[in-house]
């Protein structure tokens, strides 16, 4: 079990890490518009990556609700529940990319 946790690990570090080095761009001598478009860029797709995080992250909350709720799921309160759950994680990976996106946003107001 330790060891597939220590897999997993390693292979979302290496995933991450191929990301960033197809997304890197280098800059050498460039002028200043050059410098703030490859910088915006950078800041779009480091939001990419953290939205697509979250989405992962939320989808494999919800399923281990669903699947750790699966053995009662003709009750209908248990059901009920289940549907709670799974809302709420759904609004939670909602308000995390919601927050991702439109906080650099409310500080390019103020800057």
């Amino acid at each position: 079990m330790k060891f597939s946790k220590v897999k997993a690990l390693a292979t979302t570090g290496a995933t991450a890490i191929y990301l960033g080095l197809m997304n890197a761009q280098v800059v050498f001598a460039a002028d200043g518009g050059e410098v703030k478009s490859k910088l915006t860029s950078a800041g779009k797709t480091i939001q990419g990556i953290l939205t697509g995080l979250v989405v992962l992250v939320g989808i494999c909350v919800a399923l281990f609700i669903i699947i750790k709720r699966m053995p009662d799921a003709d009750d209908p309160r248990e059901k009920s529940e289940v549907y709670h759950a799974v809302g709420r994680v759904a609004g939670l990976v909602a308000l995390a990319a919601a927050i991702i996106w439109i906080l650099p946003w409310v500080y390019s107001l103020f800057t």
